[in-house]
């Protein structure tokens, strides 16, 4: 079912297509041609040695994906780091990101008391969330492995979004694939979401399929594995998304859900919030900005007047909610703090506890493995 939301500005509405459509802008079907072709060359190059791989400074676990946002990397990052951090007390694990959007160049060790354009939104949630663990930035990903070893602050690395950073031989690659947007159906930039090519999946040690509602059934799994053509002995896992609370972004409080609320997201699958939002109180207007939108003082006067105007039972929404991700790119805004933020906090839920077991288990055994400079 679509969902109806509101513009960038709030003032007119528009309909967001189902999130299993598929974009197919066909007129930039010459430009995608030549995307894929320059892709392709890249990968022959690494692949036939003319442009060098090396392993890291340190053992380290990539998260990434095939396409341009939405498949849940930085809520995954988030999930598999606590259970690898439960399962393994003895490895002291950190973070390095590129930092999307940030305005900074080089390697930086992220402050949680920092803004966005110094590290990028997602890495700035990261270290709100684990205060204990060391979070960096640096776009030369092996530059900033021998940086973080230098440091002697960690013993193994997870990587967000590096699968396309082919200069690093990753310990173990994970892809994620969006169930509702599958890959093997997609297109290339500009035309659709793919920035990489959907055979790269098969190179990864292991997948994880993700957004699925509910757990998959053995059929279901050996479809997807036929459908990405993954090898039989590849690990597949699958997860899902539920809310795991309110908390007040003014005061880290948990909250109760309002009657009615204004959601507010710069995230790739603003629909997959606002469904997640009504299943809980009415959303009587929905702010939907591009992924990583960067917020200024104007946005927040929109949505002041949007809680300050009734809904058509003449009632005004309660609260204002946002996701993680964008609650770091409001935060620093001057007033922000004087608007009933709330913040939706996501839980993923794996839906095949052995299988992530097992992936646990691998993870554990090549950091091992690495550390020993054994073979694998």
């Amino acid at each position: 079912m679509a969902l109806h939301t509101t513009s960038s500005t709030g003032r007119r509405p528009l309909q967001t297509a189902p999130e299993n459509v598929l974009r197919d802008r066909w007129w930039w079907a010459p430009a995608a041609a030549l995307f894929r072709r320059a892709v392709r060359i890249r990968h022959w190059a690494f692949d036939r040695g003319f442009r060098a791989s090396q392993e890291g400074a340190l053992p380290t676990v990539v998260l990434g994906n095939v396409t341009v946002g939405g498949t849940g990397k930085t809520p995954h990052l988030k999930a598999l780091l606590q259970k690898l951090m439960d399962s393994s007390k003895d490895t002291r694990w950190a973070i390095l990101s590129r930092g999307y959007g940030r305005k900074t160049q080089g390697f930086l060790r992220v402050d949680r008391e920092g803004k966005p354009e110094e590290y990028g939104d997602e890495p700035l949630e990261v270290a709100r969330k684990f205060p204990g663990v060391a979070v960096y930035v640096c776009e030369d990903r092996l530059q900033g492995l021998e940086r973080i070893r230098e440091a002697g602050l960690a013993d193994a690395v997870l990587m967000d979004d590096g699968l396309q950073h082919r200069k690093l031989i990753p310990s173990i690659g994970i892809a994620l694939v969006d169930t509702t947007q599958p890959v093997d159906r997609d297109h290339f930039l500009p035309r659709g979401r793919l920035r990489d090519l959907p055979e790269r999946i098969t190179k990864a040690d292991a997948v994880i399929l993700t957004r699925c509602p509910t757990a998959l059934t053995k059929g279901d799994l050996r479809l997807w594995r036929h459908r990405l053509k993954l090898a039989a002995d590849t690990p597949l896992l699958h997860s899902g998304s539920r809310p795991e609370g309110l908390r007040a972004m003014a005061t880290k409080r948990y909250a109760s859900w309002p009657m009615r609320c204004v959601a507010v997201s710069g995230i790739a699958q603003p629909a997959q919030f606002e469904a997640h939002l009504s299943r809980h109180c009415s959303v009587v207007r929905h702010f939907a900005y591009p992924d990583h939108q960067e917020f200024a003082p104007k946005h927040l006067e929109e949505w002041r007047q949007a809680l300050a105007t009734p809904d058509e039972r003449d009632q005004l929404p309660e609260a204002l909610i946002t996701t993680e991700k964008d609650a770091e790119r409001i935060r620093p805004l001057a007033g922000a703090a004087d608007l009933p933020i709330l913040i939706l906090n996501l839980h993923i839920q794996w839906w095949d506890t052995v299988a992530l077991d097992g992936l646990l288990s691998t993870i554990r055994e090549r950091v091992e493995a690495f550390q020993s400079n054994s073979d694998i």
